[in-house]
């Protein structure tokens, strides 16, 4: 026995593997054969000859399996015309539909003996006088099979294709006698479960047994052709199918049933016997073709439900003969050099230790992307070679380098031309952790025609000489990515040299990434051209990077620049700017003026959201930026944040403007709401003025209307002036703890403070009825707990108390995603500030997608795909939003 399989194995075998080995066994190939046999023209010839031919057949793919529909569906109309008395013609129309099933059989089977001798002849040899051996190459896995003596084939299809692969593995010219009793032995375990060729009793029919409405069949000879009915009149496939149900049934705990599902669709009236077989079975194992697992896995869903389900194994079909030639994996280990490179993946099974793929196998042309690594260079090349030389579709968009591939392997890729023919049609491309030769890239961006990404983390350039590329070459190029990298020149008489990115003419870059980089520089002209760009990130390390004039971004909508080098280049953006990030910024202030410039015809800067200060050197409070230019200052959603210190734009000027302009807001009930909402809606479409003359006309209303509401409101005011100086600093204090704790849940914390027992569980109580989510009330548990044990604590230290701890607790959920989803901390911090409920976007998320750490996250995850690992954590993070984050920035409200 062999032991590559532990448990007993029933392989069901259907006419995909009769079609897998070259034979023309479809349904739609035997129609092909009576049209062009009996001379029809038209589909309606096919339809008078035989109806159960379809009426039209043309731009259908039809199997075996519509052809047993199309016969129940016809005795299930007959029978339902009358469900009382039999009628002559119904009668008549079974007879005739019987005889239909039967001229079938005949016309298929003569069919089917062409095209089985014509198989045989054409792709075997005779050994021996009564035996023959298949030219090709068995594929490892079914010789496997084969061998065992505990693996069962039930044979759905008509040839005898087993038979003479178990003739072409097992017999042995050398050893006569013991070769030939391990083929009988092998034979016997093939079970023709539908009739054969060979045994001239092939049965066509329907599956009426097990259905629901078996009771309306009612007619006579309507069951007649029913395969079980027929199986049963037939001697030698009754014990056929006893034997199969016997084997099927003894699984125990000690020996279980594996089955294996090999070129059958599961529809049709079979699948009431396979159903059977698959609720027996330990695991069940389905070979699939292209994308045809979907219907067969919402089959098995629809009938059993998820707890078969959770027992199928879904295998890629494999091929079953092969070409030595176009071998390029022969076993499971090599398999996995390439396995991420596939979308049809190939499941960690014993039965696939021999996995064994020709270049022609489907899941090859269905590879969208390539992930090069130092060991699977020759395969890389291989695949290449083939899609060009065979001129397959390209369907490969994306290349990754992954990890550090040596100079000798490197050179076989940058010199292939079916490689490079390749890279011309990718659409992203990046290198990790690797030496590149700069004429490679050069080549890349000179050539591509649809290269939209390029990323290069942590890699060197090399080259003998100082390089430079044009990225205005490649005009599908909207991203591009250099972090972490280097240049050396390869060569010993010089040690420093320097790779130049230009632009000669205007690109189409949107999204540009300088990160950290030695000896490469970016010409100024590449951000001058750069007529799409809207987001930059870039920290420099080169002086030549920084910039003697100043470039100005007009349509940049993002903006992150690294002050920590001391290298910033000259840059300032335009009023399209939505965020700006800036890292260790060194001065003591700075002003809005100084990055935020308008561009011609448009006047302040309504679409900014953040303005950030991470990190900064000597600044901690949003106090010390310098608001000089137009923003939306009705906004509560646009954010200034320096270091730990948060405000929207709103709250920076009601605690930040200078005396002049506060005026308005003591004011600013007595203004015409009319003049209010114009004022506002006129901030909004400020970047899109192009008369100011409407700005100051408005301007102009506003004051009068504010000096005529100042005049009035300062006769009323007098009466009070008086009473209102003689307020003393005590009062105003305690009138600003008062207003600080004046609200329901505030007081009873103060309550809790001054020694009320009764506070805490009143304050329970009102969280619960004001629906607070379990976090906001454990919280809250928390702050109760601080207030017991704390020695000294006044009413006015409860709001800020409160605050820290709900800042804590959003840290510490912050930063368990970050670890468990190995993204930056910061970036989650950044996000988690601005969102608000029912908002539709993440804010923030493209910076955490580009924060991730794949590498790290797959060490704590080994199972992990990283093609939807941007996804789950996109999904994961907006979870934790709607479930708490929003919860918990409701109370720092």
């Amino acid at each position: 026995m062999n032991k590559g399989f532990n448990n007993r194995n029933i392989v069901v075998i259907g006419n995909g593997f009769d079609m897998s080995l070259g034979l023309k066994s479809s349904y739609q190939n035997f129609i092909e054969y009576i049209k062009h046999k009996k001379k029809f023209d038209k589909d309606y010839d096919l339809y008078n000859y035989n109806r159960l031919f379809l009426r039209k057949y043309e731009n259908f793919h039809l199997n075996w399996s519509d052809f047993e529909s199309l016969y129940e569906e016809i005795v299930r109309r007959i029978n339902n015309r009358s469900q009382k008395s039999e009628e002559l013609q119904d009668i008549l129309d079974i007879t005739s539909i019987n005889n239909a099933i039967k001229r079938l059989e005949e016309d298929f089977t003569e069919y089917l003996s062409e095209e089985y001798s014509k198989w045989v002849e054409q792709r075997t040899t005779p050994i021996g006088p009564e035996f023959k051996k298949i030219t090709e190459n068995i594929n490892p896995f079914f010789e496997k099979l084969i061998k065992d003596e505990n693996t069962y084939f039930i044979n759905f299809n008509y040839t005898s294709t087993i038979a003479d692969m178990c003739e072409s593995i097992l017999y042995d010219s050398q050893k006569i006698k013991e070769s030939s009793g391990k083929l009988k032995k092998a034979k016997d375990r093939v079970f023709h479960i539908h009739g054969s060729l060979e045994e001239e009793n092939i049965l066509f029919g329907g599956g009426f047994t097990d259905s629901e409405d078996i009771n309306e069949i009612h007619y006579s000879q309507s069951l007649i052709n029913d395969k079980l009915f027929r199986i049963k009149e037939n001697e030698l496939l009754n014990a056929t199918r006893k034997q199969i149900m016997s084997i099927a049934k003894s699984s125990n705990e000690k020996s279980k049933n594996d089955l294996f599902i090999i070129g059958h669709s599961l529809q049709g009236s079979d699948f009431l016997f396979l159903s059977k077989l698959i609720k027996e079975a330990n695991k069940v194992f389905i070979f699939y073709y292209e994308d045809d697992y979907i219907f067969k896995m919402e089959e098995i869903l629809r009938k059993f439900g998820s707890t078969v389900a959770e027992k199928i194994v879904l295998v890629p079909f494999l091929e079953v003969l092969l070409q030595p030639n176009k071998s390029i994996i022969s076993n499971y280990k090599e398999y996995q050099k390439i396995d991420s490179c596939f979308s049809n993946k190939f499941p960690k099974e014993d039965i696939l230790s021999e996995l064994t793929l020709t270049i022609d196998h489907f899941s090859f042309r269905n590879i969208n992307e390539l992930r090069i690594k130092a060991d699977n260079v020759e395969m890389i090349l291989q695949i290449a070679r083939s899609l060009v030389v065979n001129k397959n579709p390209f369907k490969i968009t994306k290349i990754y380098f992954e990890e550090s591939i040596d100079a000798i392997e490197f050179n076989k890729l940058s010199n292939s031309k079916d490689f490079l023919a390749l890279l011309k049609w990718v659409e992203k491309i990046k290198f990790y952790n690797t030496e590149i030769d700069a004429g490679f890239f050069i080549h890349i961006l000179e050539n591509s025609s649809n290269l939209v990404s390029i990323s290069m983390e942590e890699c060197t350039l090399i080259s003998k000489y100082n390089e430079n590329a044009d990225v205005s070459k490649c005009e599908s190029l909207k991203k591009l990515e250099i972090i972490d990298c280097s240049f050396t020149l390869d060569s010993p008489n010089e040690r420093k040299g320097m790779f130049y990115v230009r632009s000669d003419k205007n690109n189409n870059i949107e999204k540009l990434v300088v990160l950290r980089n030695s000896n490469i520089v970016f010409n100024e002209d590449v951000l001058e051209k750069s007529m799409n760009l809207i987001e930059l990130n870039i920290s420099i390390t080169n002086d030549e990077n920084v910039y003697s004039k100043e470039v100005h971004l007009k349509n940049l909508e993002i903006l992150q620049m690294d002050y920590t080098s001391g290298k910033v280049p000259s840059l300032t953006v335009g009023n399209n700017i939505m965020e700006v990030n800036l890292i260790g910024y060194t001065e003591e202030f700075i002003k809005l003026s100084s990055f935020l410039k308008s561009n011609d015809a448009s006047v302040g800067f309504p679409k900014l959201k953040l303005f950030h200060l991470k990190f900064p050197d000597q600044m901690n409070s949003c106090q010390n930026i310098i608001i000089d230019v137009i923003l939306d200052v009705f906004s509560n959603n646009a954010k200034f944040i320096v270091d730990k210190d948060i405000k929207s734009i709103k709250e920076y000027y009601s605690e930040h403007k200078e005396q002049h302009i506060q005026i308005f807001n003591n004011y600013e009930e007595l203004v015409d709401d009319n003049i209010l909402l114009e004022f506002e809606n006129l901030s909004l479409e400020l970047s899109r003025l192009k008369k100011y003359s409407v700005l100051e006309e408005l301007l102009e209303q506003m004051n009068m209307k504010l000096k005529e509401e100042i005049q009035n409101f300062g006769q009323m005011e007098s009466k009070d002036i008086n009473d209102s100086n003689k307020k003393n600093e005590s009062d105003l204090e305690q009138e600003s703890i008062t207003n600080e704790i004046d609200t329901p849940i505030n007081s009873l914390l103060y309550a809790h403070l001054v020694g009320d027992k009764a506070a805490s569980l009143e304050l329970i109580k009102t969280l619960e009825k004001q629906n607070k989510t379990k976090t906001v009330i454990d919280v809250y548990r928390k702050i109760l707990t601080e207030i017991e044990n704390a020695k000294s604590i006044s009413q006015k230290d409860i709001p800020i108390l409160k605050n820290e701890f709900f800042i804590q607790t959003r840290n510490e959920i912050i930063k368990d995603f970050s670890e468990k989803w190995s993204v930056s901390e910061e970036e989650l911090v950044l996000s988690a500030i601005q969102y608000v409920d029912g908002a539709k976007d993440i804010p923030n998320i493209g910076n955490i997608i580009d924060s991730k750490d794949f590498k790290s996250y797959r060490v704590k995850h080994s199972g992990a795909n990283p093609i939807k690992y941007a996804q789950a954590i996109k999904q994961g993070w907006q979870k934790e939003l709607d479930e708490k984050i929003v919860y918990l920035n409701n109370e720092l409200k």
